[in-house]
């Protein structure tokens, strides 16, 4: 695990469950192939999360590497607590990413097309890559909720000064349903904000 980078350690570790399935198929007893297998992801993943976590998961996100994150999370879920510790790494990464964008006041004139376009990001990784789990879900939400609420009334002050300039613009900028779907968009952000 030292010597690699998580991308390239997370499809070692693919191949060789495999590999050790395949083993179990033409030499082995197939009664053997749960405990075989359970060591092996033991050994291979259950030893190395918080590492894997720590050292590989924010880069996966930023980058958005989907086929990585699929294959993270796929074998995270073959280990105890593995899924856990990704939903905890998950939490941390969508506060702490939030939260730059939301604090910094340089980004206000900003802030609402990069809180939607991240929106996005997250909800397609959870879609495709956490195949919908609820609780990557519920977590999300939660994150949103922690870090819009960071600076009292200003996400809400410039979603509101978004929104009308988006309707001043009218069928200028965007078609009727564009529009209509971008409301959308927005008023889910909105109701992360405590009134």
């Amino acid at each position: 695990m030292q010597e690699r980078e998580v991308p390239e350690y997370l499809h070692h570790v693919n191949k060789r469950l495999e590999e050790e399935a395949d083993r179990i198929i033409t030499y082995l007893d197939q009664s053997t192939q749960k405990p075989l297998i359970a060591t092996v992801e033991k050994q291979l993943l259950g030893e190395h999360l918080t590492s894997i976590l720590q050292k590989g998961l924010n880069h996966l996100l930023d980058e958005n590497r989907i086929q990585d994150l699929s294959l993270l999370y796929q074998l995270f879920s073959r280990v105890k607590n593995g899924v856990q510790a990704l939903l905890q790494q998950w939490i941390e990464y969508i506060k702490a990413f939030g939260s730059t964008i939301v604090i910094n006041p340089e980004k206000d004139k900003t802030m609402v097309q990069e809180l939607l376009d991240f929106k996005d990001k997250v909800d397609h990784i959870i879609d495709i890559c956490f195949l919908k789990n609820e609780k990557f879900v519920n977590a999300m939400k939660e994150a949103f909720e922690t870090f819009i609420n960071k600076r009292p009334n200003k996400p809400a002050e410039l979603i509101a000064k978004y929104v009308d300039s988006k309707l001043r613009a009218g069928n200028k900028e965007a078609t009727d349903e564009e529009l209509e779907k971008m409301l959308d968009k927005i008023m889910i952000i909105f109701r992360f904000i405590y009134g």
